[in-house]
């Protein structure tokens, strides 16, 4: 536990500054953290390992997705439909890319890509506000989760998938989370704004467990505990950000309902 909170708290010194300043120190963490993603995404398909030419595809799809399509909060299907091709033409020349790793490499990489432009389009349009809300729901839950698991959980949750998680963690998750989310959004008046994103507040704590168990799901598929080693006691970048990247997803479909977008 020592070491993840360590880690956690080097994290927030680097990343909290970069995303509230932006400009250079914002550009440079993305660049970072879209290189790892892809690496970790590809990596743990290790049996057999496959071709370092795919790294750069998937990096350059994640890197649209940031930079590019700057007015809307969900990326067209023309970019989309350009990596699936490109994946799907080297199967033809790549032996040991087989169709289940196309499928994987595709729908994977393209819920990772959409989600990483939402955030962006979050933070540049709507304002560091809306991408704190979610990032409180879903790491509140994360929090809530894991100490009230640790000290209170008895009940498995889905052993099969995560043997530590836990139902008495589960609902610890979703009460802080919720709590801090709703509380958050009334002192910045987003809540004031837009009532309907109180349901939201609660709803993000419940999916970025989902999202979390999706993203187990994977790598027990993989045989892997985690995506790589390079954040000690998190495990990899994806690791760390499994939860936010599925719950940025279900952010905009909140703001599209609201009618904030």
């Amino acid at each position: 536990m020592k070491q993840r909170i360590i880690t956690a708290f080097i994290l927030a010194v680097l990343v909290v500054p970069a995303v509230y300043f932006q400009g250079v120190p914002f550009q440079i963490l993305t660049v970072l953290t879209i290189g790892m993603a892809s690496y970790e995404l590809l990596h743990i398909c290790s049996k057999p390992k496959l071709k370092y030419y795919l790294y750069p595809v998937v990096f350059c799809f994640f890197g649209y997705c940031c930079y590019f399509e700057q007015n809307a909060i969900f990326i067209s299907s023309l970019p989309i439909l350009l990596y699936s091709v490109i994946i799907f033409g080297a199967c033809i020349f790549d032996e040991e890319l087989t169709v289940n790793r196309v499928g994987y490499i595709i729908s994977v990489g393209v819920l990772i890509g959409c989600a990483f432009h939402i955030l962006c389009i979050i933070l540049f349009k709507f304002g560091i506000e809306y991408l704190l809300l979610v990032t409180i729901a879903t790491y509140g839950s994360d929090v809530g989760a894991y100490f009230t698991g640790y000290f209170f959980g008895k009940n498995k949750l889905i052993p099969r998938l995560s043997p530590k998680k836990t139902v008495e963690g589960s609902i610890g998750g979703i009460v802080l989370g919720s709590a801090l989310a709703i509380l958050y959004g009334i002192y910045t008046g987003i809540l004031n704004q837009y009532p309907l994103l109180i349901t939201a507040c609660v709803i993000l704590t419940f999916t970025s467990q989902i999202g979390d168990l999706i993203f187990s799901a994977i790598k027990r598929r993989f045989d892997v505990k985690d995506y790589s080693q390079l954040l000690p006691g998190h495990g990899g970048v994806l690791d760390r950000l499994d939860s936010l990247l599925y719950n940025a997803i279900i952010m905009a479909l909140f703001m599209l309902i609201a009618g904030v977008v």
